[in-house]
């Protein structure tokens, strides 16, 4: 027998002469095991050598880094200068002839107060709303940073911030002299100049003279900047005497005076949500803010009322009309602080003629039948130019929810009623028809599941296109939107410049009678393309924007426009809307007619219930349109649009024809 080898391997111990053919196999494993071992071995050497060039990567990186931010601190202002600046900007709205509507912001109106003179639970309520961990942090808030960064990214857009209160105050105040409109630009740099400033503002000042400071700079709407003139203008009260609910509700309105604000808002329900959030978030922290349940609850059940300074304000639904897009171009901020001089589209003597007519003409036609509110937007079809805008009744009046008067009526969905079937029968004129072709209006006739009854329960047989526009048939309508199939409608609203038919599948054949919503603003607007013959321009309310430097930085040149529609097949539509070859047949045919002669062309729109009264009237040189009703919805039976809203546009039409002389249509057409 020859010598015996005992090889080891996983405690196994193996003959050579049982083993031969694996000794080899033996010798190859432990071959790998050190080629791994070198290997992994290199790699850590590698990854050595990797991690120090990034670090000295890194190191060389930060030369510049630094760099950068001590230039940023360099040009940083001294938090010292927050005692002694001068903040006032103010931006005026003028209409189209300089007359002043309204000033965003005016010395009068900030007025210095003492933290310690004031009641301690506005002071919770200011840090409820905007920065709870106020006295905790240090200037910053990393927890409400990550908050707000996460919403942003799962939304996909900026919807949420995190400034805290020294931020806000270093941004409205050292930044904005510093850099001006820049100061709120959503740059890297302007941020961390914001951030290094806030951590310079903590380290210099105490956290009650950073929370005065602020509370005397922040705006709450309008004209109003600081907590005592805001106090004086919502509640003629010292900013001292505030009660709980009241500072709760001024505490919600800083972060959007335009949602927020009681008076500047166009929502009746925002404020008082918001005002209870305030409150909602002061019981929640109760063990900083020292509020009980009961105090909460009645705070919510108080009945605040407004003073009436607010009041110092012409055309108040178009200058808020005209804030809102202001904001959309520039920022709530350099809006509210930033010096501009507005030049609108308005025509002041025109908008108090239309406010007077609304609120007359309201009370003369429609209160016996419980009508009590009204809206008129007045357009000029050259321009496309926004003459006036009449929102409600009486803007001031909010303790009837019928007329709720803050609501701008002209830029709230309605149902405009039978006023939208021109839509149908310009659609159909595209598509071969004319005002002779003959359509039915006969009872009975069933379109699938729907039946359609006429306003009036009558049926004339087969009619022309003509007649049945005119006199507004129902049965007709529907019977063309059905052969023309209801998206021709829907297509041809669109073009004319309606934005709010979106959901196209909720629309059936009653979309031919004004069942789909829209706003007064947009329909009479899309009117301004018949009274164009077919060119279509966007409606527009400023003129002309100047900075506080005098420099032009918006200048409204000529309005562009549009061919959307054939112009033949408009003048078959104003051919039999003007009734231009006087069969005087229309409805109430009176109301078209000036100094005896037949005008004014226009279409009303009565809505089920009757709900909505609307009517649009139009010459070559002006476009009026009308709507009446309750803002609450509430119905008004027995009204009609011809009995209250047509009235009124043309007694409107008629004060103003010196200034904007009706034009008629020269169509020589015979149809």
């Amino acid at each position: 027998m020859g010598k015996v080898y005992s090889l080891k391997n996983n405690n196994k111990c193996y003959s050579s002469r049982k083993a031969n053919g694996k000794r080899k196999k033996t010798y190859v494993g432990f071959a790998k095991k050190y080629k791994k071992k070198a290997l992994i071995q290199s790699l850590k050497k590698i990854f050595a050598i990797f991690s120090g060039v990034l670090i000295i990567l890194i190191l060389i990186s930060l030369i510049p880094i630094g760099i950068y931010f001590q230039e940023i601190g360099n040009s940083l202002p001294d938090p010292n200068e927050l005692v002694e600046r001068d903040t006032d900007q103010t931006t005026i709205v003028f209409d189209r002839n300089m007359n002043e509507l309204y000033k965003i912001h005016a010395d009068k109106h900030r007025k210095f107060v003492e933290l310690e003179d004031l009641p301690e639970h506005f002071k919770w309520a200011i840090l409820s709303a905007e920065d709870i961990d106020f006295y905790e942090h240090k200037g910053l808030d990393p927890e409400a940073i990550t908050r707000a960064s996460y919403i942003n990214i799962k939304e996909g857009e900026i919807v949420s911030g995190a400034s805290t209160i020294t931020q806000q105050l270093v941004r409205n105040t050292l930044l904005y002299d510093v850099l001006g409109q820049d100061a709120y630009e959503e740059t890297f740099t302007r941020k961390m100049m914001e951030i290094i400033t806030a951590i310079k503002v903590e380290q210099t000042f105490s956290k009650d003279e950073i929370l005065q400071m602020y509370i005397n700079e922040v705006g709450f709407g309008g004209i109003n900047y600081g907590i005592q003139a805001a106090s004086k203008t919502y509640f003629e009260k010292d900013a001292k005497d505030l009660t709980l609910a009241e500072s709760a509700m001024l505490a919600g309105v800083i972060s959007s005076p335009a949602n927020y604000s009681p008076i500047y808002s166009s929502s009746f329900e925002l404020p008082t949500r918001r005002q209870h959030m305030v409150l909602n978030s002061m019981l929640r922290h109760k063990d900083r803010t020292g509020v009980t349940e009961e105090e909460i609850r009645e705070a919510k059940e108080e009945s605040l009322e407004y003073g009436p300074e607010v009041r110092e304000i012409r055309a108040p639904h178009f200058v808020f009309y005209v804030k809102r897009q202001l904001e959309k171009l520039y920022g709530k901020d350099i809006v509210e602080r930033g010096g501009l001089r507005v030049r609108t589209t308005l025509d002041l003597s025109t908008q108090q003629i239309a406010q007077e007519e609304i609120t007359r003409g309201v009370e003369k036609y429609g209160h016996e039948w419980n009508v009590r509110n009204g809206a008129m937007i007045v357009l000029d079809p050259n321009t496309s130019q926004i003459i006036s805008m009449v929102g409600s009744v009486n803007y001031w009046e909010m303790d009837d929810p019928r007329i709720d008067g803050n609501v701008n009526s002209t830029i709230a969905l309605r149902q405009m009623g039978s006023s939208v079937k021109p839509y149908t029968y310009l659609a159909a004129f595209e598509r071969g028809y004319s005002p002779s072709s003959i359509v039915p209006d006969r009872e009975g006739i069933r379109f699938g599941d729907y039946t359609v009854r006429n306003w009036d329960r009558r049926y004339l047989g087969d009619i022309t296109a003509r007649e049945a526009l005119i006199k507004s048939r129902n049965v007709p309508a529907v019977y063309l939107a059905q052969r023309m199939g209801k998206d021709a409608f829907i297509e041809m609203a669109e073009r004319l410049g309606i934005s709010t038919l979106k959901e196209k599948d909720r629309y059936g054949l009653s979309i031919t009678l004004g069942a789909a919503e829209k706003t007064l603003l947009e329909h009479t607007a899309a009117y301004s393309v018949f009274a164009n013959r077919g060119e279509k321009r966007s409606p527009k309310s400023i003129l002309e924007i100047i900075d506080a430097n005098g420099e032009v930085i918006y200048q409204n040149e000529k309005n562009a426009s549009k061919q959307v529609v054939d112009q033949n097949h408009v003048d078959a539509l104003n051919w039999i809307l003007c009734d231009v070859d006087n069969f005087q047949d229309q409805p109430l045919n009176r109301y078209y007619i000036l100094d005896n002669e037949r005008k004014l062309c226009g279409k009303t729109g009565t809505s089920d219930g009757p709900r909505d009264l609307s009517t649009v009237q139009y010459h070559k040189n002006l476009v009026v349109g009308v709507w009446a009703g309750n803002n609450n919805n509430v119905e008004v039976p027995g009204a009609w649009s011809t009995t209250v809203a047509l009235p009124i546009s043309h007694s409107f039409i008629e004060r103003v024809s010196d200034k904007y002389e009706p034009e008629k249509f020269n169509i020589q057409a015979q149809y």
